[in-house]
């Protein structure tokens, strides 16, 4: 295992490699805002076949921090994942994107056409517009006023009412984590990143990613992409699967019991997930190579 820090648009950014051989993974964690530290115990088992990269981008984690907010741009982000992937040297690596990584990564392979050997989009979105529509529709069926106790207060001002964070809970524990529950140290993240490209929360985007649409472009990405997700996804399932439909080369997968974090939750679950995404690396890695052309 080694770490180190590379120089990105910005400031540098710390990474972790571990294990060896194989064709290599690169893990292109959630957010905006989060540390990747929630990847590390479920992606460990991984590095017995392969060697596998973290790093946290830049703001959050071991990275430096990020004090200009006009630094907290999707190209700057686009730009950070190329300069990791050039500075490690990773020779046509998988890459996997959780949630914002995984806009991340379709953003990257549309705009990019990297050489990559597959792309694992995990609940990850193409769309911010759709999604909240999708999110909020999703809390408007739960039980309890879910919508009217989060969205509702939002809008009215009421933030400050205990049972709004009571009801923050209740969406989580039904549409992102549903098994299991996580805690993140409030040191490695930043509230700044969330709330300038977030705003307020997944389904009530004011920040700069409110009007952040990829779906026009996705036909032009050349990766074999696993768009993957979980039966009670807030990345719900008819969204994956039109992301899918619209990259040549892809295959959707949706997995039973899980939500957003199926890394997180607890077994069999977690193995499940990281089986689903293991096998698909496997798969791809034993296609038939294209036939070298000579002149």
């Amino acid at each position: 295992m080694t770490e180190g820090r590379i120089s990105v648009p910005g400031g540098e950014v710390w990474y972790r490699r571990t294990g060896g051989g194989g064709t290599p993974l690169l893990l292109v964690h959630g957010g905006p805002g989060y540390p990747s530290d929630l990847l590390f115990d479920a992606f460990a088992p991984l590095a017995q076949e392969r060697e596998v990269i973290w790093y946290d981008q830049l703001g959050v984690g071991r990275s430096d921090p990020i004090d200009d907010v006009s630094l907290l741009t999707v190209d700057r982000f686009l730009d950070e994942l190329g300069t990791v992937c050039a500075a490690l040297r990773l020779d046509r690596p998988h890459v996997y994107g959780h949630s914002w990584g995984a806009m991340l990564g379709l953003q990257y392979a549309a705009e990019r056409n990297p050489d990559w050997t597959s792309l694992i989009c995990a609940n990850g979105l193409a769309s911010v517009p759709r999604f909240e529509r999708e999110v909020r529709d999703l809390m408007a069926g739960l039980p309890g006023d879910v919508l009217d106790r989060t969205y509702g207060r939002e809008l009215r001002g009421e933030t400050d009412d205990p049972d709004y964070w009571a009801a923050q809970e209740e969406y989580m524990r039904a549409c992102v984590l549903r098994t299991s529950s996580v805690a993140l140290d409030p040191e490695l993240m930043s509230l700044t990143t969330f709330r300038t490209m977030i705003g307020h929360a997944d389904y009530h985007v004011s920040g700069t990613l409110k009007d952040w649409d990829i779906f026009d472009i996705l036909d032009r990405i050349r990766v074999p992409t696993l768009v993957l997700g979980g039966e009670f996804d807030e990345c719900v399932p008819t969204h994956l699967a039109d992301i899918a439909e619209r990259i040549p080369d892809s295959e959707h997968i949706t997995q039973p019991g899980a939500a957003h974090m199926g890394y997180l939750e607890k077994e069999p679950l977690r193995t499940a997930y990281i089986s689903l995404i293991q096998n698909y690396i496997s798969r791809t890695e034993s296609r038939p190579k294209a036939p070298q052309t000579t002149t």
